[in-house]
């Protein structure tokens, strides 16, 4: 019987596509399986690279902001790793858009139990700009007493020489903006540990690689940057709408003429995960953003998914002996990158955790065919669409235009 025209061109096209599939699938897998060889092996030159740099005699006063909104598990714990800072002289600034936000409770049993640490809380609604993280900051901006300035998330841990490691490239004047590496920790049940997976076993191996070959980027959890490199970037005005703050910060520094330097710190995160959903939300928002601000790297980043492409083939195209070999090893391998990595660290990556590895990588490759299906993300239950640069407008478009912060 012969099939109609239609017919036989979806069959052409299913044949092209396992084709294409059982050649696609090994290569990537190869390349995944020697990128994470070389992830571990890059990102221990540059640690070692990093730590062979000498300490200033001196270091210069440091102004820490931290934006709050809401009262997450291990906040308390978070906020207080910035008052044990073995450190000559810094200032907090915790800044809150509501006198309601239950941030409030564990800020003000900071101040009970840190007399001495110089802090202070600043609440306010005005608003700059469609990101609320930004705007906190950019209130709390006229009270930093400071010329360098720390912006750290309200779910980071500090070590208690963190201040220390971030302000030491700053002895160079050309340096504006140093940024510290990050992990997660304290996972809480499976979803937790898949969070924190995302971070150690994709982000972290991945970030490092690319560093030691130059590339240059800042990092949310933890970035320092000069006042004056700050106000020339735009200042928070800059960064406004924009949900990526740190990639556009970084980036703006830089095309204000100042160097952005890594430093030898690592901060950990607390993942505050406890559902698929949830996670898998967070991956998808992430990942919309990323092919936003970097579309092309982002397309790229297929050959990243060797796992995933491998593991579809088997199934669609049954085992086969080679599949079978790479996906063992490439579970292996970033298996141990990723704890190598972490003791190099100084982190504490659970051993446990990378058992889970084939259904992290899973998830990570449907958060990362999902964000072509749209540009739109929600964020603190307001649905945005993503602009070039990670430009944040409000859809639909309900919010207001906010007025200007108060000097």
């Amino acid at each position: 019987m012969r099939l109609p025209i239609g017919g036989r061109m979806m069959l052409a096209a299913a044949r092209a596509g396992w084709a294409v599939l059982s050649v696609a699938a090994p290569a990537t897998g190869l390349f995944a399986l020697l990128f994470a060889a070389a992830a571990a092996i890059a990102g221990r030159g540059l640690l070692r690279r990093l730590r062979s740099r000498p300490r200033p005699a001196s270091l210069p006063p440091v102004t820490v902001i931290k934006p709050l909104k809401g009262d997450e598990g291990a906040l308390y714990e978070n906020l207080a790793s910035f008052c044990r800072q073995d450190y000559p002289c810094w200032q907090i600034l915790f800044c809150l858009q509501s006198p309601d936000d239950p941030a409030l409770g564990a800020v003000t049993r900071l101040k009970r139990d840190f007399p001495g640490v110089d802090m202070e809380i600043v609440v306010s609604m005005n608003r700059i700009g469609y990101n609320p993280k930004v705007n906190n900051m950019a209130n709390a901006y006229p009270f930093a007493k400071y010329d360098l300035l720390l912006m750290s998330d309200s779910d980071v841990r500090a070590r208690p020489d963190l201040l220390q490691r971030m302000a030491a490239p700053f002895a160079d004047p050309g340096v504006g903006m140093t940024t510290a590496f990050y992990e997660a920790i304290g996972s809480r049940g499976p979803w937790g540990l898949m969070e924190a997976l995302s971070i150690n076993a994709h982000f972290l191996p991945q970030a490092l690689c690319a560093a030691a070959f130059g590339m240059r980027f800042a990092m949310g959890a933890a970035m320092m940057v000069r006042r004056r490199a700050l106000d020339e970037s735009g200042g928070f005005a800059n960064l406004a709408d924009h949900l990526a703050d740190d990639f556009w910060l970084g980036e703006s520094v830089r095309e204000a003429g100042w160097r952005l330097e890594l430093c030898d710190a690592v901060v950990e995160t607390v993942p505050d995960i406890r559902s698929g959903p949830e996670h898998f939300k967070h991956l998808t928002r992430w990942a919309r953003t990323i092919r936003v601000c970097q579309p092309a790297g982002y397309a790229a980043s297929l050959i990243q998914h060797g796992f995933s492409l491998l593991s579809l083939k088997v199934l669609l195209l049954g085992p086969d002996r080679v599949s079978l070999f790479l996906l063992a090893a490439l579970w292996a391998a970033k298996a141990a990158a990723s704890a190598s990595l972490s003791r190099d660290l100084g982190g504490r990556q659970p051993l446990r955790a990378l058992w889970l590895i084939p259904l992290s990588e899973w998830f990570a490759f449907a958060a990362w065919v999902a964000a072509w299906s749209s540009t739109q993300v929600v964020w603190r239950g307001q649905t945005y669409d993503v602009q070039p640069h990670g430009r944040l407008t409000p859809f639909p478009a309900k919010l207001s235009r906010p007025a200007a912060v108060e000097p």
